[in-house]
């Protein structure tokens, strides 16, 4: 989603005072929503109701399905897809209804459809191999939506038929694991490009013919920072789309990239900006104008996901704290209704990992400034 920010001086990106503007920006919902490992969550009007429902990834049960009543209040559908680490919500069928997408380390690319009312049965269909990440977008201007695949080896896109039948391009790109991956139009073309990072080779800025063949764009010297999720939006007002990257490599700072409006991206330093997480989503919380970064945080360690807000001086830590367990996803939508962004957040159980994390269910985070 793209989102216009005022022009802000790139030399005060970052404010390094802290405030505590988000403590009162965010009410804590006190839902605490399963129990399963979660790593990421998407939002959507599963059953056209007119809220946004929410799927979660959960790597142990499977994806459960979150139905809303409007104000923000969440509950379990029952839904159990496959296990996954990864979650996307379209309407890959053109049928009306928003269908699930989940993606995993382990398995197949699975589309689940949705039957309607937001109920998944058993139909669904599956490709492809297990992936690191992956987005969704008309990439052949043929008005359906298609894949782009982050994996550890080779990236590839899928091409829907219109039908909901996906076919391997054939193309191939990188030779090492992608983490992040984001799809927006990068070079002011009218089509959709593809940023993919991860680790051990640079990113790419993969620019789109307009057929859904791709050639490069720009490279990113990313290969030390351990991308593990990307997300776009105009920080300085220029008219094109800049890249924020979700880190996991404990090495600062490089997770914010100005785009020249030809795709060709430079880092800023965002200093203090840097979290060492999983997730990120971007938008404008306290609709003042200037994106602000949510980062899903989970390593070695039990520490809050976060909050900086952005200003006409830069950025600065919100001083919200979200939970002390280890969060592998973060979304924004207006929940409860009200019209502005809220918060919900996708936390892991440390079971399967060798971490010192507390178990923790999500959370819902509500936005006051409308109130």
């Amino acid at each position: 989603m793209r989102q216009r920010i005022q022009s802000m001086s790139l030399a005060l990106l970052v404010l390094t005072c802290a405030s505590l503007h988000g403590q009162e920006l965010f009410i804590d919902s006190g839902q605490r929503l399963g129990e399963g490992a979660s790593w990421d969550v998407a939002l959507g009007d599963l059953d056209r109701d007119g809220d946004l429902d929410a799927v979660v990834a959960n790597t142990d049960i499977g994806a459960t399905i979150w139905l809303n009543d409007g104000s923000g209040i969440f509950t379990d559908a029952g839904s159990r897809l496959s296990l996954c680490n990864w979650v996307l919500v379209e309407d890959f069928d053109d049928d009306g209804w928003l269908d699930v997408v989940a993606a995993s380390w382990d398995e197949p690319i699975t589309v689940w459809w949705n039957g309607g009312s937001g109920a998944f049965g058993e139909e669904r269909t599956s490709f492809g191999a297990p992936c690191l990440n992956l987005d969704a977008g008309d990439l052949d201007g043929d008005e359906d939506l298609d894949l782009y695949v982050g994996n550890a080896e080779q990236d590839l896109v899928y091409i829907n038929d219109g039908n909901g039948t996906f076919v391997d391009s054939g193309q191939r790109f990188g030779s090492q694991p992608t983490g992040g991956v984001a799809m927006g139009d990068m070079d002011g073309d009218g089509d959709l490009d593809v940023v993919a990072a991860g680790w051990d080779e640079p990113g790419r800025v993969w620019g789109n013919d307009g057929t859904g063949t791709f050639s490069q764009l720009s490279s990113l010297n990313v290969s030390a920072i351990h991308v593990h999720d990307a997300a776009l939006a105009d920080l300085d007002d220029d008219g094109d789309l800049d890249v924020f990257f979700s880190l996991a490599g404990g090495i600062c700072c490089r997770n914010v990239w100005i785009n020249d409006g030809t795709g060709v991206l430079s880092a800023v330093d965002p200093g203090v900006l840097y979290v060492q997480s999983h997730g990120i989503a971007v938008g404008d919380l306290d609709q003042d104008g200037f994106i602000d970064v949510a980062f899903a945080v989970g390593a070695a360690f039990s520490s809050p996901s976060k909050i900086w807000l952005g200003s006409s001086e830069g950025f600065a830590d919100s001083g919200l704290d979200i939970g002390r367990a280890g969060s592998g996803g973060v979304a924004f939508g207006d929940l409860d209704g009200d019209g502005d962004l809220d918060l919900f957040v996708a936390f892991y159980t440390p079971r399967m990992y060798p971490w010192p994390n507390e178990p923790q269910p999500n959370q819902v985070w509500l936005n006051t400034t409308n109130d």
